[in-house]
């Protein structure tokens, strides 16, 4: 799994952690941004497919007219709109964790000028 998601797999499997309430922990911004560009990347994959699924379902037609043919198309059809589903809800699952991402690294960030901000004040002093 590792290795076909980079290290947004490594993360998911278990790197990081060590937050309170369950959250990872990351050593810089570098590394948080890298892991974010790879799940919106992933993200944008799992949209794209949905995009397809959605393109396929509107290419499904009878071949004939009988039951059998209509049978198979409609079945077809369904299995196409709970992949479409099931698509949406990982797509939903990795966009929900790129925000959370963004806004971790977002508060890294504040949290690091505001400790470079007072490292300096001790310098000064």
């Amino acid at each position: 799994m590792a290795d076909a998601l980079g290290n947004a797999g490594y993360v998911v499997t278990g790197s990081g952690g060590g937050g309170a309430n369950g959250d990872y922990v990351f050593a810089d911004l570098a590394e948080l941004g890298a892991l974010i560009t790879e799940w919106a990347a992933i993200r944008d994959t799992i949209e794209t497919d949905g995009l397809n699924l959605l393109l396929a379902r509107q290419q499904i037609f009878s071949p004939a007219d009988d039951d059998m043919s209509k049978g198979q198309a409609e079945a077809l059809v369904e299995s196409l709109v709970k992949a479409r589903t099931h698509n949406k809800a990982m797509f939903d699952y990795a966009n929900a964790y790129v925000e959370k991402l963004t806004a971790a690294r977002e508060q890294y960030a504040a949290d690091e000028e505001l400790n470079v901000a007072r490292m300096r004040g001790v310098d000064e002093g």
